[in-house]
């Protein structure tokens, strides 16, 4: 018999695994801090990242990862959180867009070789279906 238990991420307390991976208490502080956010996004369509963490007083950090996670629409234009490289504001990846291309120069990607195809010796199957049902004539 195992127990369907674990640590939670957030607090350490030990709760009943469910899907959120983390307690209720948790679970339902994430939920409230979600709403107050899309409460003042709703008014403030417009608001900038910076912004959004001061009306929900709700730290930066969390906000950087919410957006990452996909909580808030593309609608709203001024969410962004920082390239992992140049910290230049983007809105979703990874990296912008000028730091990939710096990636791809820095580190070409060799061409694909293509493996020769096998001429000889090739062979070809045919499969034969076999149902249970036999031919009547009348």
């Amino acid at each position: 018999m195992t127990l369907m238990v674990d640590y939670c991420p957030r607090c350490g307390t030990v709760y009943q695994k469910n899907f959120r991976k983390m307690c209720n208490g948790c679970s339902n502080e994430l939920d409230s801090t979600i709403k107050r956010c899309m409460d003042h996004l709703w008014r403030y369509p417009n608001s900038t990242t910076e912004e959004l963490s001061q009306a929900a007083d709700v730290e930066i950090t969390e906000l950087y990862q919410f957006i990452k996670e996909g909580k808030f629409s593309f609608t709203y234009p001024k969410l962004t959180f920082p390239c992992e490289c140049c910290r230049q504001p983007i809105r979703q990846g990874r990296i912008c867009s000028s730091c990939t291309g710096s990636f791809k120069e820095a580190f070409p990607v060799p061409a694909a070789t293509v493996p020769a195809a096998r001429t000889s010796g090739t062979r070809t199957s045919h499969k034969t279906l076999f149902t249970s049902r036999g031919s009547s004539r009348r």
